[in-house]
Parts: C-alpha cells; structure tokens; sequence
C-alpha cells in the first residue's frame, strides 16, 4: 500500500461482495464488521501479528494482520468486542479468499469512518 493509497478513501465493501468474487484480488476496500476467533502470536524477528475472521451480518471471511500494520492499529483494536472499520487487500484464489488487513479502527456510535460509500 503506497502513502496515496492510505490517504485516499477506498471504497465500502460487503464480505458477501469479496466471497462471491466481485472484488478482483489485490482490491484495497474497507469493510466494516465484528472479529470472531483471534489469535495474536510474536514473532522474534519482526513481533506482533493476528488472524482472525471478520464478521460481516451473516458472513465471515479470514484476515491477516501482519507485524507493521499490527504495531499501527494496536492490540487493543483486535480485542475489541465492538464493531470496526477496517482498510484491507483482497488477497487470494476464489476458495481462499483473505483480507490482508493494513488499518483498523474502532467503530464509535454516532461516528463515521472515513471512507467511500459511493461504490455501496
């Protein structure tokens, strides 16, 4: 992800969207949802990562939070119970499909994430 990438609003996606391949591989969307069975493991040489999956209504997909992106966001938005926003890569073959998460926030009542509905 290049810096205009980060600053540049990406679209809103659905997971159902992502799952059934209407996002091509290597997409940059936000999706909003809940994270279900969270494992964050150390690595020695590079530190903290997670994966998961993201909850979206009915469907779920599984992510990867690699080191860099875990130090931005930071432990406490993985261990919330609350809904989040986050900026990710489509990434991988239709049956294996995965978000490779980039950011994450915390989704606050009455608050909105900053990014592009249009494509919704």
């Amino acid at each position: 992800m290049t810096d205009d990438d980060a600053t540049t609003p990406q679209p809103l996606v659905r997971v159902r969207e992502v799952l059934d391949g209407d996002v091509p591989n290597g997409t940059h969307v936000v999706v909003h949802g809940t994270l279900e069975d969270v494992t964050v493991k150390t690595n020695q040489q590079t530190g903290q990562w997670a994966t998961g999956r993201l909850v979206d209504g009915k469907d779920s997909i599984d992510f990867w939070m690699f080191p860099r992106a875990f130090a931005r966001t930071g432990r406490s938005c993985i261990e919330t119970a609350g809904p989040i926003a986050a900026t990710a890569s489509v990434s991988g073959p239709p049956q294996r499909t995965a978000l490779i998460i980039n950011s994450m926030e915390r989704i606050e009542p009455g608050t909105k994430p900053d990014v592009d509905t249009t494509a919704v």
